[in-house]
């Protein structure tokens, strides 16, 4: 969130002991797991600015922090660069900020496959040439 620290409510749903791929969610799981997300981020940061979006494994939630939250992080923090884990596989909603570059996915990633019987879990590794991933490298540097 333009280098701003956030909150992050991450939600993953498993099915007789074994992960279900967000790729394969129907949309009532997305629905239950963004009111999960909002239990769990409810009275923390800034509720008017936030960000949903999905990995492979887990449904996310970024949610800024509030004004007062970061006047008390330690004074190392003030002005510090944020940083970045990476691209999402997919970005579903965005409420009161900017959805910027390097916000977005990857247009043509790659796969890191987490677990080799299993191929729809992957980590998303950028291109490196798209725009999202372009401006990654810029927030990067």
């Amino acid at each position: 969130m333009n280098g701003q620290p956030v909150w992050l409510a991450s939600v993953s749903y498993s099915k007789k002991s074994r992960i279900v791929a967000t790729g394969n969610w129907p949309k009532f799981r997305f629905r239950r797991a963004e009111r999960l997300a909002h239990r769990i981020l409810f009275g923390v940061g800034d509720d008017e600015k936030e960000r949903g979006f999905r990995m492979n494994i887990t449904f996310c939630v970024h949610r800024a922090l509030s004004e007062s939250e970061k006047d008390q992080l330690p004074s190392e923090w003030q002005g510090a660069p944020g940083g970045l884990a990476g691209g999402p596989v997919e970005v579903l909603f965005s409420r009161g900020i900017e959805t910027t570059q390097a916000a977005l996915p990857c247009t043509d990633p790659s796969r890191d496959i987490i677990d080799s019987t299993r191929p729809d879990l992957w980590f998303p590794i950028d291109c490196g040439i798209c725009y999202p991933c372009e401006a990654r490298l810029v927030c990067r540097e």
